[in-house]
């Protein structure tokens, strides 16, 4: 879904906002860039690994220009602080490390592949997995339902303050989890959502309204129409 997303995407435009209305503050989700850990496509969760040469390029071209973001809130995960400071630097802006925004404590299956948590637990716990997000509890690690309880406050605290506008990096599966509670969403629509390294989504936020998603997965270095 990188460049430009579907009509269907965007419930409202920041320009079709009617004069008067309390002015919405920016919020941009960013995945952190690349590692070696997504290029074999395991596991990660609590598992670290530095950024690639492309992780980094792909933090230097998250698109958040003419933004007014002054701090960049992140996972506290090395990956994810990297990205962040790498943004924040070329902003001129704070990075403010956030544990509601960690990934996901995958316990017995971090740092594995699909094949080999297939081998290690059996594809029907893969098959659950895929099955029933919300009802999955990872062995030896965290639920779908403790995810969704912490950034749930998380995201609702960060737009609470008076900046115009704020950046949040975070992780694959705890990304999605931000977008399903933006936007009131069940658990079945988990895998309806896609998102890649590097990429920057934008919701707008007011009291009144709540949550608007305005675009999602955006490409690094691609911009804003």
């Amino acid at each position: 879904m990188a460049g430009r997303p579907p009509a269907s995407y965007a419930t409202i435009g920041l320009a079709n906002r009617p004069r008067g209305m309390e002015k919405p503050v920016r919020l941009y989700l960013v995945r952190h860039g690349q590692t070696a850990l997504n290029r074999d496509d395991r596991f990660r969760g609590l598992t670290d690994a530095p950024l690639t040469g492309l992780g980094r390029l792909e933090a230097a071209g998250a698109v958040l220009d003419g933004s007014g973001v002054s701090v960049v809130h992140s996972s506290p995960l090395p990956r994810a602080l990297e990205t962040a400071r790498i943004i924040a630097d070329l902003r001129g802006a704070r990075v403010e490390p956030e544990e509601s925004f960690t990934d996901i404590d995958y316990g017995e299956w971090q740092g594995l592949t699909v094949e080999e948590v297939a081998r290690r637990s059996g594809p029907h716990m893969l098959e659950f997995w895929k099955r029933d997000p919300a009802a999955f509890v990872f062995p030896g690690g965290d639920s779908m339902h403790s995810v969704r309880e912490r950034v749930g406050p998380a995201l609702k605290r960060v737009v609470s303050a008076e900046d115009e506008g704020v950046a949040v990096v975070s992780h694959l599966a705890v990304l999605k989890v931000c977008f399903l509670v933006a936007m009131e969403l069940p658990f079945e629509y988990f895998w309806k959502v896609g998102l890649g390294n590097g990429s920057v989504s934008l919701f707008t936020h007011t009291r009144e309204g709540g949550f608007v998603l305005e675009w999602w997965n955006r490409a690094p270095g691609v911009a804003p129409d």
